[in-house]
Parts: structure tokens; sequence; C-alpha cells
């Protein structure tokens, strides 16, 4: 993070200039009003970090702040002046910032966390993911999801930017969208390889985000019952049963994921979730020695189950 112990000084915000490696893209309008109520009521009480280049300044910290003191017409903004870092020195140190503050939006961080990797790749560096993890402080499971959404076609990458500027309440398209629709692909491309004979990787992207758009499908968690599908034997589901419904998800526009689970795997997940039950029932009735340890309520409710016990086996 910035230094907090170098010089301070009250600079004009004319003088300073934005970070062009800043990954923080998206300045939503609604949370920078809020901000600018609170600086026209108390100040900058935070001050910026910046950078001397020539002659002007380079922001590393505060980017909010000073967009705010343009807006509000503010003489001077207090900031602390730090050396001048290089191109990695400053990526870096916007990830470091970023590590103890507020997360980004996730399509920006992944363009530097590719800027990053290709920095490291110029150098001879070591550029994995986790060795872009350890370098920039972000978790290695964020850094993944990162590069699976640079995989995106770059019309799903702009969706994202544009749907990212609205606030956070109205945003529909969003990373998350796509890192279940991901999520589940692997899971088909493990469990139901057949299927892939049908339908490629963007085909199924394609048609899963059209779906959402037009409320075919109507919740990104409904992804995790593709999964499901996909892992039909695993409840005793033939993949012969399961498949064509996988195929169909895909070809047919107006067939959703919760027809396709009811019409394969509902049931056989119910009747798995039902026998964990009764086992646990059968484990703690096991407790008891006799009746006679049964208050009524209990008994009654056991009467009742040995009703349909018998009307279901005979």
């Amino acid at each position: 993070m910035a230094n907090q112990d170098s010089p301070l000084q009250q600079i004009s915000p004319d003088q300073i200039h934005p970070n062009p490696d800043n990954p923080r893209l998206i300045f939503r309008e609604d949370e920078m009003t809020e901000l600018m109520s609170s600086i026209k009521e108390v100040g900058i009480k935070v001050p910026i970090s910046v950078y001397a280049d020539g002659q002007k300044f380079v922001l590393l910290d505060g980017e909010r702040r000073w967009r705010c003191s343009k807006r509000l017409n503010l003489a001077k903004v207090p900031a602390h002046v730090q050396p001048k870092p290089t191109r990695l020195e400053n990526l870096l140190m916007m990830f470091n910032i970023h590590n103890v503050r507020v997360d980004w939006d996730p399509m920006p961080m992944a363009l530097k966390l590719a800027e990053v990797r290709e920095m490291l790749q110029k150098e001879g560096k070591p550029n994995g993911l986790k060795e872009i993890a350890a370098i920039t402080g972000v978790r290695l499971a964020s850094v993944r999801r990162a590069f699976d959404l640079l995989e995106l076609p770059q019309r799903y990458q702009k969706m994202i930017l544009n749907e990212s500027k609205k606030p956070k309440e109205q945003q529909r398209i969003t990373p998350d969208l796509f890192i279940e629709i991901f999520k589940s692909f692997r899971v088909i491309e493990k469990h139901a390889p057949e299927a892939l004979s049908h339908f490629s990787k963007a085909d199924y992207t394609n048609a899963m985000v059209e779906k959402y758009q037009k409320g075919v499908i109507d919740s990104v968690v409904a992804f995790r019952d593709v999964s499901k599908i996909a892992r039909a034997e695993l409840t005793g589901v033939s993949k012969a049963q399961a498949m064509p419904a996988i195929v169909k998800l895909v070809k047919k526009k107006d067939y959703g994921i919760g027809k396709a689970f009811q019409e394969t795997v509902e049931s056989a997940y119910e009747q798995r979730d039902l026998a964990t039950k009764v086992s646990g029932l059968t484990e703690k009735l096991s407790e008891f020695e006799n009746s006679a340890d049964l208050n009524g309520p209990v008994r009654d409710a056991l009467e009742k189950l040995r009703d349909e016990i018998n009307r279901l086996l005979g």
C-alpha cells in the first residue's frame, strides 16, 4: 500500500491525473453522489496518494476522492507524494491497495491481471495463476475466475463492463452469471462428456446467456441444477436419461433448467435426501430402549409414519 509517511502536500486537483493502470474503471453515480455529499460536509479526511511525473502528479490511491474534488471545484486536496514506480510496481501497488480495501469489479480486475501476466512473461518470471495470486495478493480462486472471464468473447466482456456502471441492485448480466455457467459446463465436461459431441463451450454459453436474458432461466444459481443433471449417475439415473435433457437445454430455446431437472433427476435427488433423513431417524430411534420412553406426540407421529410405510411397502 502507498506509504503514508511520505510528504503531505496540498495539490490542485487540476495538476493530478488518473492512473492508467488502475483496475477500477467503474465509478457508479450513486456512490459518487454519496461521497461528494460527505466531502462537501466534512472535507477530504483521508489524503490521496500520488507520484510526481514531470510537472504533473499521477494518482496511486484515491481516484474517487479526486473525481469528487474536481466536481466540487476544490482548490486543493491533501496528498501523500510517493516516488515514481516502474510499470509493474505501479500495477502491483494498485492490487496491494485493493487487497486491503473494497473489491474492484471483476472484469476490470481481470483485464489488469492479464497485463500483470504479460509483464511477468516479458521479464522471464513465473506467471502461473498461483504466482499471480501471490504477487498481487488476490485470492487464487479470484484469479482463476478472472482468467475465466478473459476467455469470454469481447461482446460479453463489454456487456459486463456496461452493466457494472449501473447501481449494483440494477445489474443483471454480471460476472457471477458467467462463473456459474462455466462451473456447470466443467461438470458436463467431467461427468457427461458425450454431450459435447452435440455442442461446444461457446454454444453452451451463448444459449445459457440468451435464456437468462429472456427469462427462460430466472436465476443465476439455477445452473447448479445443470451440474446435478450431469451427475445423474450418482443418484442412480442413467446417462441415457439425462443426456437428452442437457442437449435439449442448448438446442431448444424455450426449454428451461427447471423443466430439465424435473424430467430427469428431481425425483432421484428427493429420494436420496429422503433416504438420508430416514437413516438419521432410524439411528435416533435406536437410542430408545422401548415405547415407554416415548411421549404422546412422538408416539402419534411414529404411528402416522408406520401407516405411510405400510402403505408404500405393503
